[in-house]
């Protein structure tokens, strides 16, 4: 038995930091949306995502017997996860030449049919464009968003920083600019929604 008072988040943490395996997974498990669309908002590649999740369960491991809230830990693991995601950009800002820092590199797979293949890639082509003229902070929210569709608004507010109240409208908001910007780019009203 635990002592009163005692939130799930605090006897989950402290087994954890006994060795509990089991108690680890199920804290990976109840924050992996969370910490995930953090890094994917903050990331410009699904592989820079990757490394900083992997770098903020690192830094929580080594860090469980030195968390004084446990009840604040989905917050710490949003401002670490922003933090390693922005150690990393710096990072990577400084060895990757220009352009070369996104997934379209790596994007090759098979082709069902020429024409299908040229389809998909025209419009993919213009989606990454019109999603690249949005505001920041639009792709920041779109991306949270589409990476961890499960995640709740209390989720992505925290994951982002911003009132929970924000992001149902700011949303709508988004994804009509992004749909004009498609539109304007051509693409046909079906492909952009």
């Amino acid at each position: 038995m635990h002592e009163a008072g005692e939130t799930g988040t605090a006897v989950l943490l402290r087994r954890a930091e006994a060795g509990d395996e089991q108690a680890w997974r199920e804290l990976v498990d109840r924050h992996a949306p969370v910490v995930w669309g953090v890094s994917r908002a903050f990331s410009a590649n699904t592989a820079d995502a990757e490394d900083v999740c992997q770098a903020t369960w690192l830094l929580l491991a080594e860090n469980l017997g030195r968390l004084r809230d446990p009840g604040a830990l989905s917050a710490w693991l949003v401002t670490t996860a922003r933090r390693e995601s922005l150690r990393l950009h710096r990072a990577r800002r400084r060895e990757s030449p220009v352009g070369l820092d996104s997934d379209v590199l790596g994007t090759a797979g098979p082709v069902a049919d020429p024409e299908h293949e040229v389809l998909r890639r025209w419009t993919s082509s213009r989606l990454a464009r019109s999603f690249a003229e949005l505001p920041q902070r639009c792709q920041q929210l779109l991306r949270v968003l589409a990476v961890a569709p499960e995640a709740s608004y209390a989720q992505v507010s925290e994951a982002l920083g911003w009132p929970r109240g924000t992001i149902g409208p700011k949303k709508s908001r988004c994804l009509a600019q992004l749909r004009r910007r498609m539109l304007a780019a051509d693409v046909p009203e079906e492909v952009a929604g």
